[in-house]
């Protein structure tokens, strides 16, 4: 599927956007009902250096590195999205070389938190957008 270049940007926006309701939901899942950690202030520097949250700093640093690639306007065409899709496809287990204490841990949050699995299915459907890599 051809996605014209002027909308590649739009794309990358909603990849962006629905990975940030993937790491939000799975922090939430994580933080449970840990009544530390219901303040959002306290929350993000859990999330910062807690260990517990160690298994999310992948994700966080995919999403940083997306949204510097937008902001810097190097995101032009859908091949420059591909290394982010199947990042993301490992993440999620679908593709080898998965993060087994990340794939762990998002399972755990899968069946425990109904909106991790809601996160989890808007980003799927961006990921449907996006071509595979060639082999």
């Amino acid at each position: 599927m051809e996605e014209p270049n002027s909308m590649v940007p739009a794309l990358a926006g909603e990849l962006s956007l629905a990975l940030k309701a993937f790491h939000r939901a799975l922090i939430l899942a994580e933080a449970g009902d840990d009544p530390t950690l219901q303040n959002p202030y306290t929350l993000l520097f859990a999330v910062i250096g807690d260990p517990r949250f160690a298994w999310t700093s992948g994700l966080s640093q995919l999403i940083v590195r997306l949204d510097e690639m937008l902001a810097d306007g190097e995101i032009s065409s859908v091949e420059d999205l591909l290394p982010f899709r199947g990042e993301v496809a490992r993440l999620l287990g679908e593709e080898e070389g998965e993060d087994s204490e990340f794939r762990l841990r998002y399972l755990i949050a899968l069946q425990n938190a109904p909106d991790v699995a809601l996160a989890t299915g808007g980003l799927r459907k961006i990921l449907s957008k996006l071509p595979e890599a060639a082999p």
